[in-house]
């Protein structure tokens, strides 16, 4: 893609463009620009990725999580690390492209993943496509609309470990 404001023309729109930066219907033109764009994207996904990471130097247990679900999550970590117990968090900042790089490179050794997120588990769905061993992957979510607690996300972990709710 050309820089913005350099020699060639730019337009700015929802519209797809030829290469000479004109609107077009075309869709040979519309599938090959995207396709460009797509592959670019999803080619450079671990330059893209943006994460953070919290307490994973040891952890036995790693949640992954994003949003305003990660704050959550970051109490529960912190809270359940200062009684000694192996927690910690991936959260991730970018979720497309995907950063299954990250993910495996820091949930793969891990005795449970379980991921924190407000909908249907899509991501979890992702995280254990990610993950040579998708069964140790968990959901801790919530769908009506209320954020997801530190509560909510210890009640799996308990369950998780067979202690019940």
């Amino acid at each position: 893609m050309s820089d913005f404001g350099g020699v060639h023309r730019y337009n700015v729109t929802g519209l797809v463009h030829d290469m000479w930066g004109f609107p077009s219907d075309n869709p040979q033109i519309v599938h090959g620009l995207l396709r460009h764009l797509v592959d670019k994207i999803e080619n450079n996904a671990n330059e893209m990725a943006r994460y953070k990471t919290f307490q994973l130097e040891d952890a036995e247990t790693v949640l992954v999580s994003y949003g305003s679900s990660a704050r959550s999550s970051l109490h529960v970590v912190e809270g359940l690390r200062s009684r000694g117990h192996k927690i910690g968090l991936l959260e991730l900042q970018t979720l497309w492209p995907f950063p299954a790089d990250v993910v495996r490179q820091y949930c793969n050794t891990a005795h449970y993943t379980v991921v924190v997120e407000m909908n249907m588990g899509q991501v979890c769905q992702m995280v254990k496509h990610a993950l040579r061993h998708p069964e140790r992957v968990f959901l801790a979510n919530r769908i009506d609309g209320a954020f997801i607690t530190p509560t909510d996300i210890k009640s799996i972990l308990r369950l998780i470990k067979g202690k019940g709710v």
